[in-house]
This record gives structure tokens, sequence and C-alpha cells, in this order.
């Protein structure tokens, strides 16, 4: 049992009556989309920054195909059927919405939250030729005015201390989140993938300072627990989950995996690991936001113009060699393109390093769960009979 893991149930608890007691004394919460919108800047203006999308539940996604098309991924449209629905409180209590333009369907999502819920939006344009120094530019420019019309929500103007606390206080969160999959090396980890996934969905409500205090205790807790004495198993498989957005609500894979007894050990997610993957800000200015924002290990939907340059792809092998991962599970959510897209190129590159790939092509509903099981299962008992194989014949080479 992880103590700390209740201290953060308790928190959440705690989190909705906060925010609409902060509101009741003049605070404003802005609700973003995308973690390429820097939530330094909204935080530093005393604003209160809320990471909004949801996922998991087939009925709202269906509730959303009022208001936009039923071949949109439907992450986006259970995102809007939750704001139809008026029960969320961080949907209900958001007063802007803000988002950085990179995922065309989050973009055109929140039109229709601007147009037919009457929610003020605020758009932060992403180049697509973000390596260059012209996107780099076009990108600082963007963010200046991104944080000029964010001043006048907050009522001030961005003073320069508050940003650097912001900076150091989000980096510091990075870092010990980052701290919590280094448990993931090991080969009897004190905490599980899924665990870590919703540690981090909680900082996406919670106060930062209330975060970083309870990552602090997590990590600590972690760090005390005894090491396992358990002998290391020769055909322990561990897998690495890439692929598009799990949001939270969306427990769906992590069920299937974890029911199997399957042990995820990396991820490259936007919900994931890559919230603080390559995301480095060395200079608490917008121009050090804009760099470290830019040069983040990228997602599926931001492309470098070669394999050999390309972040997210050095990252997923990275992730693989450092984690020691057996095979990749490349999950994509129905009509999410930037990620569909690329499952050949991304199977090519893994084939010829002879990793296997096993694309988990799927989205809310409940229908297709036996099928995933049955072909997770299938891979595991392949890559287990294989580890198998290789410790006999090492074990008849050492004779």
């Amino acid at each position: 049992m992880i103590e700390t893991l209740g201290a953060y149930d308790e928190a959440l608890d705690r989190r909705p009556d906060e925010i609409v007691e902060a509101r009741r004394n003049g605070n404003k919460v802005v609700g973003i989309f995308c973690c390429y919108t820097p939530v330094e800047i909204v935080h530093a203006l005393g604003l209160i920054p809320v990471r909004l999308g949801w996922g998991g539940d087939d009925s709202l996604a269906e509730d959303g195909i009022e208001y936009i098309t039923n071949i949109q991924c439907p992450y986006v449209r259970q995102t809007i059927g939750v704001f139809k629905e008026g029960k969320n409180p961080y949907a209900v209590n958001t007063d802007l919405v803000a988002i950085s333009a990179v995922c065309l369907q989050e973009y055109r999502m929140v039109e229709v939250l601007k147009y037919y819920f009457g929610k003020e939006t605020l758009t932060l344009s992403v180049p697509k030729n973000f390596y260059l120094p012209e996107g780099q530019e076009f990108f600082l420019k963007e963010l200046e005015s991104f944080t000029g019309k964010l001043e006048i929500i907050a009522g001030r103007k961005l003073d320069q201390g508050q940003l650097r606390k912001s900076v150091a206080l989000y980096a510091e969160i990075r870092k010990k989140t980052a701290e919590l999959y280094e448990f993931l090396l090991l080969d009897n980890s004190p905490i599980r993938w899924g665990q870590i996934l919703k540690v981090i969905h909680a900082g996406f409500y919670l106060a930062p300072e209330t975060h970083l205090s309870l990552l602090k205790k997590l990590n600590q807790e972690l760090k005390a627990k005894p090491v396992s004495d358990k002998v290391k198993s020769i055909v322990k498989v561990r897998l690495l989950l890439a692929g598009s957005i799990i949001a939270p609500g969306n427990t769906k894979i992590i069920d299937v995996l974890e029911g199997l007894g399957v042990t995820v050990v990396a991820d490259d997610i936007c919900t994931g690991q890559r919230t603080f993957a390559g995301l480095v800000v060395k200079e608490p200015t917008l121009a050090g936001l804009a760099k470290a924002y830019l040069d983040r290990t990228p997602c599926a939907a931001q492309l470098y113009p070669t394999q050999e340059t390309d972040k997210r792809l050095i990252n997923l092998f990275d992730l693989i060699d450092r984690h020691r991962a057996d095979a990749v599970l490349y999950h994509t959510i129905r009509f999410c393109d930037p990620y569909t897209f690329r499952v050949e190129e991304n199977k090519a590159l893994l084939d010829a390093r002879e990793i296997p790939f096993l694309q988990l092509h799927t989205d809310y509903g409940v229908n297709d769960i036996g099928q995933l099981q049955t072909r997770i299962q299938a891979l595991v008992e392949i890559i287990k009979r294989k580890k198998k194989e290789a410790a006999h014949v090492g074990s008849q080479a050492a004779v």
C-alpha cells in the first residue's frame, strides 16, 4: 500500500470546492489543452491553471456527435460531451479555455466550446517549422501576444520575479515526476506505471504547490520501501506504451494490461512521460519559454524533416534502451490521425532493430476488450518463449 496515493485522492476530493471558493474571491480559472501551452505564464499571472480533456466514457463521446462529426477522435467528442453535460466541476468552473494549436481536432473542439457553450477562448499558434529559426521567431511573437491577452484576463502585468518563481516551481514538479519513472527501471518497482499516470493526471487539477508537496512525499515513501529480495524472473516481459493521448478517466488500456499482469516500464504519451520529456527552461523569460517548449520532445503532430533528427523517435529509442523494454505497444484511438499515420514508420524502424511492435487501435467502447487481451497476451507469450530459449542457449554455452 502506498499511503501518499491516498493523500492524492483526498486532495482531489477537496479541489473542486477550493476552486469554487477561489472564484468567489475573484480568481479566474484557465482551462488548458495540450502540453505545448506554457503553464508557467498562467500561474505567474495569478490565474489558476487546470488541464482539461477527458476520456473513457463512450456515452459522453456519443453526446459530442451533436456538435462535431462522428469521424473525430473519441477524446475530442467526449470532452465536448463533458461540457454539454455540465456536471464536471473543472469544465463548469473554467473562465477561459487556452489551447496551443498543435492537434487540429483539439483546435476544432475549442471552436465548438466557444460558439456552442459560450466559453471565452485563447489560441496559441504553434508553427510546423518549429525546428527552424523562422518558426522559433514566430512562436516567440505568438507567445508575447498570448501573454498580453492573458494579462488582460488577469488584470495585471506579468512580473519577471513571479515568472522566475513559476518556472522554478514547474521545473521541480517535472524533476520529481521524472524520479517516479526511475522506479520503473527496477525489476521489482514499488509503484506501477498506472499509478504514476494517475499521479500525473491528479497534477492537472491540483494547485502546483500541493502537487509538488505530494510528489516529494511520494518519492520519499517509495525510496523508504525495502528493496524486494524476490529473484528476478528471466521471463518477465517489460513493455513500453506509446501513441495517442490517454486522458483522465480513460483506464481501458491500463485495466487490460494490469488485468493480464503486464509490466509497463515507460511511456511516450502526452499525458505521461512526455509532460516533462525534453522540457528544460534554461531562462525564465518569454524567450526562454518559447525555446524550451519548441525544443521539447514533440508529439506525432509535430514533424521533423528527417527520421534522424526527429526528437520523438530519438526519445522513443532512448526509453527502450534505458528501461530495457522488450516490445512496444502502440496505442491509437480511432481517428487520431497524427499517430495512426505514423504506425508504419514506427513499425519499420522497430522491426529493423528486431523490437516487437503491436498496434492497439481502439476507442472508449468495451466490445473489443477481449480482442485486446488476446492480442497482448499472445505478444507476451511469444516474448516469454524467446527469452526462455535465449536463457537456455546461454546456460548451455556456459557449460
